[in-house]
């Protein structure tokens, strides 16, 4: 059977010594975005992280200049973290995108995304997960999140990662969506279900 000791050489034999510093202390755990990192890389993360995060802070927390952020300054915002946005995005208040893997979020024309939805693009790989291994040390799967045209996402709903919301969909309040949505319908639930199909 697999040790944490095992499970932790295992996966580390082919970082750089930067990151098995790193990672023996807590600072970076994710092997797959920065296994490879060098000091002058680890300089340019930490610029890039804190100026990230300040414009992420803003989007999610400030209400000055309502209506402005919904409509411009969010999308603008979004689209400096690396999403993928259409024209005409609406985004409310304390919406979460997956920082640090912005750039899988895609997101087409006319779509309204609520407050309080969280849109996740990475978890846990827990295919070769076994007694005795630390979960926080599994590595992580990342997949794309891609939301259609004309979408309303509804108030508080997490998106996970791999799902594709087809276009003219709604996913109706506080909804866990785990698999994709066609397009042109409405579902609602945790785990979101289809509840009707919107014919012509």
């Amino acid at each position: 059977m697999s040790t944490n000791k095992d499970f932790y050489e295992e996966n580390l034999k082919n970082t750089t010594r930067t990151f098995r510093f790193l990672f023996k202390r807590g600072v970076l755990q994710d092997i797959q975005k920065h296994g490879n990192i060098s000091p002058l890389g680890l300089i340019g993360l930490i610029f890039k992280s804190f100026t990230n995060r300040i414009l992420f802070t803003y989007s999610v927390q400030s209400y000055i200049l309502e209506p402005l952020n919904k409509t411009k300054i969010r999308p603008k915002i979004w689209r400096i973290l690396g999403c993928e946005l259409g024209d005409r995005v609406n985004i409310g208040h304390g919406v979460i995108p997956d920082f640090g893997n912005a750039s899988r979020i895609h997101i087409g024309n006319d779509v309204v995304i609520s407050n309080g939805v969280s849109i996740l693009c990475h978890k846990r790989d827990i295919s070769n997960y076994q007694k005795g291994i630390c979960a926080k040390h599994l590595p992580f799967k990342y997949e794309d999140v891609t939301i259609g045209n004309g979408c309303q996402i509804g108030l508080n709903c997490t998106i996970l990662p791999g799902v594709t919301i087809g276009e003219g969909a709604i996913i109706g309040s506080c909804s866990l969506v785990t698999k994709n949505i066609p397009a042109w319908c409405i579902a609602v639930g945790s785990p979101a279900r289809v509840v009707k199909t919107i014919t012509e």
